[in-house]
């Protein structure tokens, strides 16, 4: 157990800082998040200037800084902070915004995430967290890059991963992400509706809704960038929406201010997941768009609309997404992306064909509060326009999708496969909370005390709702489209352990030695199956001729595709010597036995075959004897924890 918490120092003084801080001197909770959050980001910044101090050094600054502002805290004045402490003003944030983000982190932490190749999740366990990334990234100062952002150093130097990453830790790094995306949710929705159960509302939606098709939140999300990301966005975004509430214009001046703090957020959030840059963007454009309708003027009309037309034309001329023609290869049940022509001009649109989409119910619940809350506008005695902004984002998203020459924010811009994130962007789980309050408070005050039919109407439609997302159903024994996360928290993690990488991490350290003791190792390949190669790949000297590759996921496909040639080499010494030197093969890992295993996560997405990691067993690579490898000038060198481990020697025979 030390040996878990004492590297854990610095997350305890990253969280506690900014607490500390917003507590004692009575600071709004997005201004903490932004404090705690945008710090990481802005010390990856730091290394971007010219003689720029290292990651390492960054971090090193960051400590300090936090330890001054805990010390600040703590002994200036402490007798206002004791009565901050005893203020019972506290008892409601706490209740609705810390409460729910608390309680869903220490959930998922006792929980723990699991991690199963070839999820993204796995990727994140064996690959990112693989090396002392304070040392290693380098980070690019316009775009975003999978590796290369401040979650993933920030996350090396909170948990101290200088090697590799034991579950526990995983399952507290997941924990953290879920707490920040709770906390900077629950608050924007306690600010816009004052409502504590519309807090829990918010996190309940979050947690049903979160994910990538059937995948939940709990199985690849909590443990992505997108999270701090979507973090720092909601944040910033929160002074825009606050003007937005207030019946008059606010100027020019703070709106400037407001808006300078999301553009500022949404650069570094943009860093740590590209996503958040379209979350930005629609944020910007609803924002602008609310604007105008509350307080109109003929002067920013014309410069909006202007702006827009500018940056249509812009992005009409840049060229298409080049992996847009690989999606014709997919089968049609399989499709994201789809075409259409008109005029002559080719036209690309987006929705999922696979029956697996869990977060539809959600997006077409807000986009059906969006067209009522949008239709009843003109009839509201006080209009909050805030909602109207949240309202005019789920549409806006569907035009992304759909629409000419909008769409081409996403077909041009991001990779088309990418396309499903933009769901994200809505934010239906603060959204949904938000419309159907203001629409319950219309309603309530043209009923003038009477029972509502339209308010019924809307409670069902939440009940509905929530049945739908935490209720599996099943038609004539499959899953339908909308297909509820929960059965994956049932999922015991020692159920996984053969997919999660546990059992293949222990021939790291036989694998270091070989790289110390054969320095011409270097730059060479390594010759496993895929799952070997995706545990091992980034955190030895050589590179694996097979990993995960998610165009390959079938163990036929794997066959044809990463190991091309090898089953007919087999066939003599000379074949199988020339496709090894072809392929610079120096090292093979052969697994002795594989252990049977069903993935219920694949059975019940279709992503990948069921028993993937177990139908390796049949790939031509395991049928190498020793005896073969003798003769074409490879040794066994190593035999532990269910493998062997073959070198090839410099002078072998031919």
């Amino acid at each position: 157990m030390p040996a878990l918490t004492d590297p854990l120092a610095p997350l305890l003084l990253a969280i506690a800082a900014p607490l500390l801080w917003g507590w004692r001197w009575r600071r709004p909770t997005w201004q903490v998040l932004v404090l705690g959050v945008g710090s990481w980001a802005a010390v990856s910044w730091l290394t971007l200037l010219p003689a720029g101090p290292s990651l390492r050094q960054s971090y090193g600054l960051l400590v300090v800084l936090d330890l001054l502002v805990v010390a600040a805290a703590l002994v200036v004045r402490p007798r206002r902070w004791r009565q901050r402490l005893a203020d019972r003003a506290l008892g409601r944030p706490l209740l609705a915004v810390v409460a729910p983000a608390l309680l869903c982190a220490v959930a998922l932490g006792w929980r723990g995430v699991i991690m199963e190749f070839p999820s993204d999740g796995f990727v994140y366990y064996a690959t990112y967290f693989g090396s002392d990334l304070l040392e290693t990234v380098r980070l690019d100062p316009l775009r975003y890059s999978a590796p290369a952002n401040w979650f993933f150093t920030a996350a090396s130097y909170l948990f101290g991963f200088p090697e590799a990453l034991e579950p526990e830790r995983a399952s507290l790094l997941a924990a953290l992400n879920t707490f920040l995306v709770m906390l900077a949710s629950c608050q924007l929705s306690l600010r816009l509706t004052s409502k504590v159960a519309l807090c829990w509302l918010t996190a309940l939606l979050f947690l049903l809704g979160m994910g990538h098709q059937n995948f939940s939140f709990f199985h690849q999300i909590a443990l992505n960038g997108t999270l701090p990301g979507l973090a720092l966005v909601l944040a910033a975004a929160t002074p825009v929406l606050g003007l937005l509430q207030r019946p008059g214009w606010p100027g020019g001046h703070q709106l400037g201010q407001a808006t300078a703090v999301l553009v500022v957020g949404g650069y570094f959030a943009y860093h740590a997941h590209g996503v958040t840059a379209f979350l930005t963007g629609n944020l910007l454009i609803a924002a602008a768009a609310a604007s105008l309708v509350l307080w109109p003027s003929r002067q920013r009309l014309l410069v909006s609309a202007a702006g827009a037309g500018l940056i249509l034309l812009a992005l009409n001329r840049l060229p298409w997404h080049p992996r847009l023609e690989s999606f014709y290869a997919w089968p049609e049940t399989m499709r994201f992306v789809h075409d259409y022509r008109v005029l002559g001009h080719r036209f690309f649109y987006f929705w999922p064909s696979l029956p697996v989409a869990t977060w539809e119910p959600v997006f077409l619940v807000a986009l059906a509060f969006s067209g009522v809350c949008l239709w009843l506008w003109r009839s509201w005695r006080q209009p909050p326009g805030a909602v109207l902004a949240l309202a005019l984002l789920a549409p806006l998203v569907l035009l992304e999708w759909w629409a000419p020459f909008a769409n081409d924010l996403v077909f041009k811009l991001i990779e088309p496969d990418s396309a499903y994130r933009l769901v994200w962007t809505s934010l239906f789980w603060i959204s949904i909370p938000a419309m159907a309050w203001a629409l319950d408070q219309r309603w309530r005050l043209n009923s003038q005390g009477r029972p509502s039919r339209a308010r019924g109407v809307l409670m069902a439609t939440m009940a509905g709702l929530i049945a739908v997302l935490a209720f599996p159903l099943e038609i004539r024994g499959r899953p339908n489209a909308f297909v509820s996360k929960v059965p994956h928290l049932l999922t015991p993690l020692e159920e996984v352990r053969q997919a999660d990488g546990v059992t293949i991490e222990p021939i790291l350290g036989p694998l270091r030695e070989l790289c110390e003791r054969e320095p011409l190792l270097k730059g060479r390949t390594l010759l496993s199956d895929p799952y070997v190669g995706a545990v091992v790949g980034t955190r030895q000297c050589l590179a694996p001729v097979a990993a995960r590759d998610i165009t390959k996921l079938a163990a036929s496909s794997v066959e044809s595709g990463q190991y091309p040639g090898l089953r007919r080499a087999l066939g003599s010494p000379a074949a199988l010597r020339t496709w090894l030197d072809g392929n610079r093969v120096d090292l093979v890992v052969l697994r002795e036995a594989y252990t049977p295993y069903v993935s219920r996560i694949a059975q019940a997405s279709n992503h990948w075959q069921p028993d993937l990691v177990a139908s390796y067993a049949d790939l031509s690579l395991n049928s190498l004897t020793t005896a073969q490898l003798e003769r074409v000038g490879f040794r066994l060198v190593r035999r532990e924890q269910g493998m062997r481990i073959y070198l090839k020697t410099r002078a072998g025979p031919r």
